[in-house]
């Protein structure tokens, strides 16, 4: 048996794969451009306007550009009128963000619990989470993968709640048909570095009329108009506005997005394949059958089932992965379960089963590794390598700790 690298043995792949965000020879020229015209802040006129026009042709529904996708999520909850008093169901698995937002708003975040396929906010669990208090709910694409919009919809409507979009990890996913973005009160996107379209930092908003836009285009910029160089302050508002050299960055990458796009998918569809004939059926986290579009923002691993019968948990495997030359984390922790709210009561007494079983048991693998043609080969044969050593990575797992991570 060939030693597994964290144990010295030679790696699967030794060659590193291609960094991302990656520079181009587009983004070059849209940074001189962004630069050359003069405008450097969201004014009207700029980077950034372009984009929200982008986005609004996109999604068929009024965009505003953001300074991040945290950003985003606070703006949508306090244009719905979210505050104080109110509840807002959150999806247990997720990045801290899609918490803190509701928090922010001083409103109370609840965890809900996602489904054992997908690993998206589930909505019969949400159903027994709402309250006389709830007034809305945030469902996660997680890792790419849309969420039941179907169920959340009708959930929304039994209960009269609003629903928001966490799309930090998509932008093209589709549940039934339904493109993600188009059918919910507000949606939000992330351009932070790490992202499918990556602007260093950035995000926006998609609405589904424009007077609540023009309420976030407002609350981004102070208070008052775009552009407005007055002291016209209308709302008490805050300075969230897009730079325009990272609005620049992003339009520059939208026209290779859907070959992208499809690389993964076809990709990800040879690893499944692969891992199913040589290692084990059923290690890849979704897609469901009802995703009838993913965007791939992960590659979401189960932990093999020889490893699990040993106790290795994702953070070993993610550990041994990376040895191994394939970048890994393990997935987000159920987000109540971080220090952050250690002394909130009401979410930190929600029963997360599957989040929490998915914080154990899955390894999250990023999304520009299936940008190379080697990766199902190569993910494979780390799998498969070691599951082949599984007593040595027993062994070095009783010798070791593993923070959680995951893929933001």
């Amino acid at each position: 048996m060939v030693p597994l690298a964290l144990c010295g043995g030679p790696q699967v792949r030794p060659r590193p794969y291609a960094p991302w965000p990656s520079p181009s020879t587009a983004t070059r020229k849209a940074l001189i451009a962004a630069h050359d015209s003069g405008i450097w802040w969201q004014d009207g006129a700029s980077a950034a306007e372009e984009l929200e026009a982008w986005l609004t042709a996109e999604f068929g529904h009024p965009a505003v550009a953001v300074s991040n996708g945290t950003t985003a999520l606070e703006l949508a909850l306090a244009a719905l009128g979210i505050g104080r008093g109110d509840e807002v169901l959150v999806a247990a698995t997720t990045f801290l963000s899609s918490a803190t937002a509701v928090s922010h708003c001083g409103a109370q975040p609840v965890p809900v619990d996602v489904t054992a396929d997908s690993l998206t906010l589930d909505p019969e669990a949400a159903a027994v989470a709402v309250t006389s208090r709830t007034r809305a709910v945030i469902c996660v694409h997680l890792a790419g993968h849309p969420a039941d919009l179907t169920g959340i919809r009708q959930l929304a409507e039994r209960h009269r709640l609003a629903v928001v979009e966490d799309a930090a990890h998509a932008l093209t996913a589709a549940w039934d048909g339904t493109r993600i973005g188009t059918v919910s009160d507000a949606t939000t996107l992330s351009f932070q570095a790490a992202k499918l379209l990556p602007g260093g930092d950035g995000g926006a908003v998609i609405l589904r009329d424009e007077d609540t836009a023009r309420r976030v285009r407002m609350q981004a910029n102070c208070g008052r108009e775009r552009g407005s160089g007055t002291y016209d302050h209308a709302l008490i508002g805050t300075n969230a506005r897009i730079h325009p050299l990272a609005a620049a960055l992003v339009m520059a990458q939208t026209g290779w997005y859907p070959q992208a796009q499809q690389t993964r998918a076809h990709h990800h569809q040879a690893l499944g394949d692969a891992l199913a004939k040589q290692v084990e059926k059923g290690l890849l986290v979704g897609p469901v059958p009802q995703a009838t579009v993913h965007d791939h923002y992960a590659v979401l691993l189960r932990v093999p089932g020889r490893l699990a019968e040993r106790a290795i948990t994702a953070g070993t495997l993610a550990t041994a992965l990376d040895a191994e030359g394939v970048p890994a984390k393990p997935l987000f922790p159920p987000w109540q379960s971080v220090p952050a709210y250690r002394d909130d009561d009401r979410a930190r007494s929600a029963h997360t089963p599957h989040a929490a079983q998915a914080a154990l048991g899955t390894v999250a693998v990023p999304h520009h590794v299936l940008l190379d043609p080697h990766t199902p080969e190569q993910i494979t044969a780390a799998l498969a390598k070691t599951v082949a050593g599984a007593d040595d990575l027993a062994d070095w797992q009783d010798q070791h700790h593993n923070a959680p991570g995951g893929p933001a």
